[in-house]
């Protein structure tokens, strides 16, 4: 709840999605209902196209923001390229509703504060500029400098929107540096720093809040097979890229729609994922084995095989973390007494796909 106001991307992009369709539907009846339009008197004649392309501009958008991650590049063409649009958008609708004298000249202002959310002061100053040329434009285009009323409402129209460009761009600037030392204060404190992975620290906030909760999940406890042998044969810095590769291999193959993947101590690692069905949980287990197969650690000396040992237990309603992470615990050291490179689960009996006491 304390970060339901922080302004991330985001959700930037979705309130600068409302407002878009609040203005869109605000038009409609400022051009056809007639008590109004019959006043006002604005063209009509291309809006229908404005607004078709406005539909489907935002409905894409729509479907971006909801379906697609943040980090595809479909997500950032919509989100950075909805600027664009809006300037455009802009300009158009001031051509429509009286140039300089328009009533929406105002939104120019929410495009420099929404350019500003994503460049900062730069972002803000260059659409600023961008909202500026095209006041002007309509300003000389309607001969305004003519009169002196129409001369000092440009000025301040001027005014208002380099200020709020320059204003808006060093709150946004501190805000989202503010918010990204904020994040990375908490990266390090949740991140394993050598693998990359969360931490135990994370890990055990993770099953606390799980159980806490009563939601299903498995645990997973697995160990680098005769890890010791690695740090004794190769060194310490072989042993610490051995690490890595299955840190990097987990992070590859454990989706967060699945779980997450955590170092639980040395050579020792932890999965929590969000399933109790024993074939999804054993399908991810040999999709990671047959990777760490294919693709072992290459060293000077060859091929270095890296092979792993798990412990698989899924959850009781009621139980402790504690008492999940002991049987888990217990069975990984059953798996390493067979033989490593192997998993043993808790003591189940299947029942619809479910890992079960």
């Amino acid at each position: 709840m304390k970060d339901s106001f922080t302004i991330t991307e985001h959700r930037s992009e979705t309130i600068s999605s409302l407002l878009r369709w609040f203005f869109l539907i605000l038009c409609v009846p400022v051009f056809y209902y007639q008590p109004i339009s019959s006043v006002l008197k604005y063209e009509t004649d291309t809006f229908p196209i404005l607004f078709i392309i406005g539909i489907l501009y935002m409905t894409s958008t729509q479907i971006v923001l909801h379906q697609l991650p943040e980090t595809s590049l479909y997500y950032r063409v919509f989100t950075r390229g909805g600027i664009v649009f809006d300037c455009l958008a802009y300009a158009w609708l001031m051509q429509l509703t009286g140039g300089a004298d328009s009533p929406f000249v105002s939104v120019g202002y929410l495009i420099v504060i929404h350019a500003a959310l994503y460049w900062r002061l730069r972002g803000a100053l260059m659409v600023g500029t961008a909202s500026f040329v095209i006041l002007s434009y309509f300003f000389i285009r309607d001969s305004g400098y003519m009169n002196t009323l129409s001369n000092f409402e440009f000025l301040m129209k001027s005014i208002f929107l380099w200020l709020i460009a320059f204003y808006g761009g060093v709150i946004a600037s501190k805000e989202r540096q503010h918010y990204l030392e904020k994040n990375m204060y908490q990266l390090q404190s949740e991140q394993d720093y050598l693998t990359g992975l969360l931490n135990h620290r994370k890990f055990q906030e993770d099953v606390l809040e799980s159980t806490k909760h009563n939601k299903p999940f498995t645990l997973v406890l697995c160990d680098i097979d005769r890890f010791k042998w690695f740090n004794d044969q190769h060194g310490h810095l072989i042993g610490d890229e051995v690490l890595k590769l299955v840190g990097s291999t987990f992070k590859r193959f454990i989706s967060l729609k699945e779980g997450e993947a955590y170092r639980y101590g040395g050579e020792e690692f932890a999965w929590i994922l969000h399933t109790t069905s024993r074939t999804e949980v054993e399908n991810t287990i040999e999709t990671i084995n047959k990777h760490l197969e294919t693709f072992p650690y290459m060293s000077d000396d060859g091929a270095l095989p890296v092979t792993l040992s798990y412990g698989i237990a899924s959850y009781i309603e009621g139980e402790k973390p504690s008492q999940i992470i002991q049987r888990a615990d217990v069975l990984l050291y059953e798996a390493k007494a067979a033989g490593r490179n192997t998993c043993k689960l808790d003591m189940v009996r299947i029942k619809e796909n479910q890992l079960t006491m």
